[in-house]
């Protein structure tokens, strides 16, 4: 029984010296995921540098519940989205209008210089703290050079969350559809 955990760490070392195929493409996608990690990271302080500011222009076109403005004032409008294979630098944009029964819809896109790659959203939101909203809808990406240049649609109740001292709601069903082996961060900006 004590020597169970040293003959799994025995083959998992034994699991990554062994050569597979196709391995090199998916070291590749591991090492762009760590330093995609490490950059994001350091995205607090490249929003700072910008000094960019999503706050909300107010679209509202029905009668807001005053009370649910007054507990969540920037929420409604326009705000920044973001997916990191197309750019943190170059955000897009979703709109948050008011809905009804505590929910707001939610619409918007990032597109890269590559038509083939983009970011969309569309269904509606709910604050559940003002550091998470529960999401219910579709969130469809596509990058060129991951899962096969196919989109990748993620449908249904979602929940994004600001950790720490972010700036945005980062989503938590954060695995591309390409097995597992890549990590999206879509992101919507206060």
């Amino acid at each position: 029984m004590k020597f169970i955990p040293i003959l799994f760490a025995t083959l998992l070392f034994l699991n990554a010296c062994t050569s597979k195929p196709g391995q090199s493409n998916e070291q590749r996608l591991r090492l762009e995921n760590f330093e995609l990690r490490k950059e994001n990271d350091s995205l607090k302080n490249i929003i700072v540098k910008a000094n960019r500011s999503f706050e909300a222009d107010t679209i509202q076109k029905i009668k807001p519940d005053k009370s649910v403005i007054r507990q969540y004032p920037t929420l409604v409008g326009k705000h920044g989205l973001t997916l990191q294979w197309i750019s943190w630098d170059e955000p897009g944009s979703v709109t948050i209008v008011l809905a009804e029964n505590g929910w707001y819809a939610i619409n918007g896109s990032q597109k890269g210089k590559n038509p083939n790659n983009y970011v969309k959203i569309n269904g509606r939101i709910k604050p559940i703290t003002d550091r998470e909203l529960e999401f219910e809808g579709e969130i469809e990406t596509q990058i060129e050079s991951i899962n096969g240049g196919k989109p990748c649609l993620k449908t249904g109740k979602k929940i994004f969350k600001a950790t720490g001292e972010r700036k945005y709601w980062r989503l938590q069903d954060m695995l591309n559809c390409e097995g597992n082996m890549v990590t999206d961060y879509v992101d919507i900006y206060f």
